[in-house]
């Protein structure tokens, strides 16, 4: 008898839910709005409503084995979220277990966003057949996850994975976690954003177009247009360039960080600063070697992710199936 698993991937956006088999194979993938503005019962009800329209497009629930749910902050193990979720009010402390088991007599997990999504790259895409793996999320912010002797790490409070609040610079770039210079505050979305303005101010006395746009235009400025108009065309302009590769200096110094702790097979690289793809990867792989001990670099390989928006909802499906392998 097959058995089928339950994922659940909650955003802050959107939450979507699928029906997966163990072997990554999904159906009746189901995407609704969030609406986190409601609060937190609001949110917990969206869940409980969306495995409830999963049981039914399934059919049956005997072949469910449980769910799997992907959540923004931090879950302990008994099923509570204990902070770190602050775009959705009201979610702290919310009891993830009881409900499901209670409602639809199913055992739940849970774990951070990106820890699921880390997962569901070493289970079905980019980390597959290695034993240690780390992944960096490069989105608006900067999330992770580790992959240990083939189980997933959580680490205390499932709090494992904060890989975007690496110090990379000494005094730098103010972060909302109430450190300095984290790696999220230069290589994220937002964080190549910071780097360009500053890169422009120092710079000024160039005059290039990059220059010109960026200090026009202080407040209105997105990563993915600053590489599309200024790095990723036949002629870089000269300081886009620069801010290309400061960003991934400091990138790659996190990486480096990650690489001498944990010794990794393979680090993966996901999310939507990664859609530049192997302009990216070329930049990361350049200075990777001076933050890294090198017979440590000579074993790991260093790549982009494969599953796309949907690795989190089949990360959170997979947990139920490989609970066993996470710590």
């Amino acid at each position: 008898m097959e058995q089928l698993a339950i994922g659940i991937d909650l955003g802050g956006t959107n939450l979507k839910g699928v029906i997966i088999n163990e072997s990554g194979e999904s159906r009746h993938l189901t995407r609704i709005r969030t609406n986190a503005e409601k609060g937190g019962d609001h949110v917990l009800e969206s869940i409980l409503t969306m495995i409830d329209s999963l049981i039914q497009k399934e059919g049956s629930k005997k072949n469910i084995i449980g769910v799997g749910i992907g959540t923004p902050g931090f879950v302990d193990q008994d099923g509570t979220v204990t902070g770190g979720a602050e775009n959705l009010p009201g979610w702290k402390g919310t009891q993830l277990y009881a409900p499901v088991e209670e409602k639809f007599g199913l055992k739940a997990v849970a774990a951070n966003d990106v820890t699921v999504t880390a997962y569901a790259e070493w289970k079905y895409g980019a980390g597959q057949g290695v034993s240690n793996m780390v992944c960096f999320a490069l989105g608006t912010g900067i999330g992770g996850g580790i992959v240990i002797d083939n189980k997933l790490y959580k680490g205390t409070h499932g709090m494992a994975g904060e890989l975007g609040h690496i110090v990379v610079e000494t005094n730098g770039f103010p972060c909302k976690c109430g450190q300095s210079g984290c790696v999220e505050q230069y290589a994220s979305g937002k964080g190549i954003v910071n780097v360009a303005r500053r890169v422009a101010k120092e710079m000024v006395s160039d005059n290039t177009p990059f220059v010109e746009y960026v200090n026009s235009n202080p407040e209105d400025l997105g990563a993915k247009s600053l590489y599309k108009n200024f790095v990723e065309i036949d002629n870089p302009d000269p300081v886009g360039w620069k801010m290309h590769e400061t960003v991934c200096d400091m990138l790659a110094r996190a990486i480096g960080f990650a690489l001498n702790t944990l010794a990794p097979d393979k680090v993966v690289l996901g999310g939507g600063v990664m859609k530049s793809g192997k302009i990216m990867l070329e930049g990361i792989s350049k200075f990777v070697p001076r933050y890294c001990w090198p017979a440590i670099l000579e074993r790991c390989e260093i790549v982009t992710a494969a599953l796309g928006e949907d690795a989190g909802v089949l990360g959170s499906g997979a947990m139920v199936f490989g609970e066993k392998n996470c710590a």
